[in-house]
């Protein structure tokens, strides 16, 4: 039994504790801060150098819009492991196996400090892009970590305390595919058959440039909504398709839009997977809800159903 006095002295003995190292296991280790090499014992599959940096790209017609955007450079890999989307802020489409190692060096070019989150990917908490870690302008932070996900769609961006939905918003995500063996033996869609589409809201000032939180102070609280959609970066966006099949995944890379997604002429959507992965067998709906940051997967004959 201790009395109260006795139980603040306690805790302001742990309190101090705290402060004079305490807090380490808080912080992080930092061993992949400012690191270039990244571990000696750890030899990845795929290597590659990530970049957040400002730039400006055309969306709407006139003057082009400020962004921020990821880069990517491929240093050892398959050659199509890494991606870019034309005519996008985007950033490029990553693609592993299930089981290899990957290595990616993360270094900040943008004025505010931020890192890298892997949506929906199983990796060691220090290498999860949590708020803790982020890195100012000029650092970098390397990732290591094996793929054991499951086949499926998943997504990367930034994840800094209080800064991650401007940050998003000013073009800051990317697509981060996972193949394995199961999704082979299915036999679906792919190559230039297996179509990435990001939705996104946006508003625009008479400059072309975006407007974050431009309404009333409630919009912080309950999100906002844009007055563009866009696909893959483009308010104009059109899908040229053969008359086969195709697998659409797709993104709701808004910060705050649902969306509900049919066909117009009410042809059944034939889903195949969710933010886990592949479902075990293919399931029909006459329309589908995505959420913020949700992921789905369809299978389209486009021999018996036009336009998308």
């Amino acid at each position: 039994m201790i009395n109260r006095r006795q139980f603040l002295q306690i805790t302001g003995a742990g309190a101090a504790g705290l402060l004079t190292g305490g807090l380490t296991p808080f912080l992080g280790t930092g061993r992949a801060i400012a690191a270039e090499q990244g571990s000696s014992g750890f030899t990845p599959d795929l290597d590659i150098a990530l970049k957040a940096a400002a730039g400006e790209v055309s969306i709407l017609p006139g003057d082009p819009t400020g962004v921020w955007r990821f880069q990517g450079k491929l240093r050892q890999g398959d050659p199509t492991s890494l991606v870019n989307l034309e005519r996008s802020y985007l950033g490029p489409i990553i693609r592993a196996r299930r089981g290899q190692k990957v290595r990616i060096r993360f270094t900040n070019e943008i004025a505010d400090q931020t890192i890298v989150h892997w949506h929906g990917l199983h990796v060691p908490a220090d290498m999860d892009g949590h708020p803790r870690l982020v890195i100012p302008r000029g650092e970098t932070y390397v990732y290591e970590f094996e793929i054991r996900n499951r086949a499926g769609t998943y997504w990367y961006h930034p994840h800094p305390h209080g800064l991650t939905g401007p940050q998003v918003y000013g073009g800051l995500a990317g697509l981060f595919l996972v193949a394995d063996d199961e999704e082979e033996a299915a036999g679906l869609p792919s190559g230039e058959y297996d179509i990435p589409l990001v939705l996104q809201d946006r508003t625009f000032d008479r400059s072309n440039q975006l407007i974050y939180l431009s309404g009333p102070h409630m919009e912080q609280m309950n999100g906002f909504l844009g007055d563009w959609i866009l696909v893959n970066g483009q308010p104009d966006f059109s899908l040229p398709v053969a008359t086969r099949s195709y697998r659409l995944r797709l993104l709701n890379g808004s910060n705050s839009r649902i969306y509900r997604l049919a066909w117009e002429d009410g042809t059944p959507l034939t889903v195949i997977g969710t933010d886990g992965g592949l479902l075990e067998e293919p399931v029909q709906r006459r329309y589908v809800m995505l959420g913020p940051g949700e992921r789905l997967e369809l299978w389209v004959d486009f021999s018996t159903i036009s336009g998308f």
